[in-house]
């Protein structure tokens, strides 16, 4: 039976999950680091670029054109060729029973250990590599967010240079969020489309897009108190 788009790139994705995994030995890069800073390259961002290459030979050579359903914003297969890996951030959960006792969302965020990445043709983005750590080396676990990559991006143009930032994500509020901190002060936040969706945020509340942790949350612990009890 002849494979679906769908079947298509699962089997490419398992391939680069796999057979192509980088040592975890050595420590992790920073959130939002890009390549031109020249840090090292980290274990989960090597196995990124193997994936996306290994995923762009098999696209090529099994289709011939993109399958239905590709997950990256390209028009034509042959793009491929031209995307690479860029800056990489880990994913952080914002542990509920921490936000109902009263911390921040910053305080309440937990490390996952998942990396995304995302991949680019010059400086557009059109999507986002995931990667989970399996045994001694690094998965491709999902591939896809080309809408979410572009919000991540604008962030971390608007705001990489001069702060830190970290990617948080409250499952129980179906909401995600980029904090931004520069040194002493309070972290405030980037509440990405679906956190503005979930919690009906206004985009740009704060000016700059960014919003008090204190006006986010009543509505998130109103909707991790709704959902936790479902």
């Amino acid at each position: 039976m002849k494979k679906s788009g769908f079947s298509k790139l699962a089997s490419a994705l398992l391939v680069c999950g796999v057979a192509l995994m980088a040592p975890a030995m050595a420590a992790q890069q920073g959130d939002f680091v890009r390549p031109a800073a020249r840090v090292p390259v980290s274990p989960a961002q090597a196995a990124a670029v193997q994936a996306l290459q290994t995923l762009a030979l098999r696209v090529q050579a099994d289709a011939g054109s993109l399958p239905k359903g590709f997950p990256f914003d390209v028009q034509d297969v042959s793009d491929l060729a031209q995307a690479h890996i860029a800056y990489g951030f880990q994913v952080y959960d914002a542990d509920p029973a921490s936000l109902m006792a009263g911390e921040s969302l910053e305080k309440s965020a937990r490390a996952t250990g998942i990396w995304r990445f995302a991949v680019m043709i010059g400086d557009k983005p059109i999507g986002l590599m995931t990667m989970a750590q399996a045994g001694s080396g690094w998965n491709a676990v999902s591939m896809g967010g080309a809408g979410l990559v572009k919000e991540v991006d604008a962030v971390v143009y608007a705001h990489g240079g001069a702060a830190q930032l970290h990617y948080v994500r409250v499952p129980q509020a179906t909401a995600d969020f980029i904090e931004v901190k520069s040194g002493s002060a309070e972290a405030r936040f980037v509440p990405l489309l679906a956190a503005r969706e979930s919690l009906r945020l206004a985009a740009g509340a704060g000016g700059d897009g960014l919003v008090a942790d204190r006006v986010l949350q009543p509505a998130l612990r109103e909707a991790v108190s709704r959902n936790s009890a479902n």
